[in-house]
């Protein structure tokens, strides 16, 4: 590291922290704070969701899984990516008119209040335990690139996020997201790859001194492959994090077309930080922890300067998913469960004050869990084991289904967690058993009720949309 590099990530550390404090000017009312006042043009919202969808944990992870298995590791960020698409062609045109604020709200219109109440516990497990993730990610960021110890580290970089997103809301994490969306197209998906493949001797070099399994996009195994798929589609097509930037879109042509060019820059994003990890296995082949590939390759083979972007890229990319995942987080508390509960609350319904607190309030839960739990991967099994275990079934129906009982809803949702959480006390965190055992689950309860309450069907209100 040399005094540019440095220079280069303070000036970025700067640049962040200056464009969270002013866009605080511009969280005057509620709707401000939560969802940007629903009014960005497809640039900047572009620019965000492609921001948030790809963090700390998709480049060091996707780089690591080039450095073990090739090609065969873009999995991790083309799931992400065929998430997007997805979300982009299901289910945004509908979000772009419902108004609303949260993923629970879409739920209570479908499936009643106690449904809303039960999904809400569910997604701020995901939005809780993800932000978590991020700010352990970014904590070991700083850790590899500066060398201070972890915990320093998180509460320098975790701290700075939380401080930004409490006082501006989702406008100074729009305003941040785009600074992070451009410094991680320059740095990773541009400049990285092209030194790393250079200083390997170039593309043929690289294809002579691999495995002939690293040039398969299935050098992972179909097990494996499938995992990230099962782990990150459903999530992202549900998840209140993009739900919620969703609704910041002006209309419904900027959300759609917003969403789906995400889904593709996070596909052609997961193609760049795996040459980045074969590159490092060329170069490298002797480094003992490849979790560490990301760092290490970029700190010894790029020139100063480029490092230092490409450092800072690494940086932004956990501090946008965690502003955007702790913004997610205090929004479910305070729209779905604290109006909801607290007596008198909704009198002070709209106030900017009120909802900071909440923003502030998650935001010291959310550091004070990733000092004790320190454990990027746990953390994301969980997340997306209860949101895609459980929500994502009853939720994706009452946008398909044109007649359904709200108990089969319900029903889903309290059975499907119960699968989940039996599978995580029995067979521990990690693979695709929860998330699938909690999908079928859910499923077949859903049908079972369906069934069994005929005379209970309603038209679904997302239909008319």
């Amino acid at each position: 590291m040399s005094l540019i590099d440095y220079l280069l990530i303070s000036a970025y550390f700067l640049a962040v922290v200056l464009a969270g404090l002013l866009a605080a000017r511009l969280a005057k009312t509620q709707e401000d704070y939560l969802v940007a006042g629903r009014r960005l043009s497809f640039p900047l919202f572009f620019g965000c969701m492609s921001a948030l969808a790809l963090g700390g944990g998709s480049t060091l992870g996707s780089t690591e899984l080039g450095f073990r298995f090739g090609l065969g590791g873009v999995w991790l960020n083309l799931s992400i990516g065929i998430g997007l698409v997805l979300a982009g062609l299901l289910v945004t045109s509908k979000l772009s008119k419902l108004r609303a604020i949260s993923v629970n709200e879409v739920v209570e219109e479908s499936y009643g209040s106690t449904a809303r109440v039960f999904s809400a516990v569910l997604t701020l497990i995901y939005t809780l335990t993800l932000s978590v993730t991020q700010v352990i990610a970014i904590g070991a960021i700083i850790h590899g690139v500066l060398g201070i110890p972890h915990t320093p580290a998180m509460l320098a970089g975790g701290g700075i996020v939380i401080a930004y997103t409490f006082v501006g809301g989702m406008w100074s994490v729009t305003l941040t997201d785009i600074i992070q969306f451009a410094v991680k197209t320059v740095g990773i998906l541009i400049l990285a790859p092209i030194f790393c493949i250079a200083s390997s001797g170039g593309w043929d070099a690289i294809v002579s001194q691999i495995p002939p399994s690293y040039l398969s996009p299935t050098g992972m195994g179909f097990d494996r492959s499938f995992a990230y798929v099962i782990l990150y589609v459903p999530g992202l097509v549900i998840g209140q994090d993009i739900w919620q930037r969703i609704f910041t879109a002006k209309n419904e042509r900027v959300s759609t077309a917003g969403t789906i060019g995400a889904g593709l820059y996070s596909m052609t994003y997961a193609l760049a930080t795996v040459l980045i990890g074969i590159s490092v296995f060329i170069l490298m082949p002797e480094l003992e922890n490849p979790a560490d590939a990301f760092v290490a390759g970029i700190s010894t083979f790029l020139p100063e300067g480029v490092r230092g972007v490409v450092l800072a890229a690494a940086m932004a990319a956990a501090m946008s998913v965690s502003s955007g995942t702790i913004l997610a987080s205090s929004t479910v508390l305070y729209n779905d469960l604290y109006l909801r509960f607290w007596p008198g609350a909704n009198e002070r319904a709209g106030s900017v004050g009120v909802t900071r607190l909440f923003a502030g309030l998650i935001g010291v839960v959310v550091m004070i869990c990733a000092l004790w739990i320190n454990n990027v991967l746990a953390g994301i099994d969980i997340s997306y084991g209860y949101l895609s275990g459980c929500v994502f079934v009853p939720l994706v129906a009452s946008f398909v289904l044109k007649r359904f009982s709200p108990k089969a809803g319900l029903w889903s949702l309290g059975v499907s967690a119960l699968v989940v959480t039996g599978c995580f006390a029995t067979q521990g965190v990690g693979g695709s058993t929860p998330i699938v055992s909690g999908m079928l689950s859910g499923l077949a309860v859903y049908a079972l009720v369906n069934v069994a309450d005929r005379k209970g069907r309603v038209d679904s209100p997302l239909r008319r949309l």
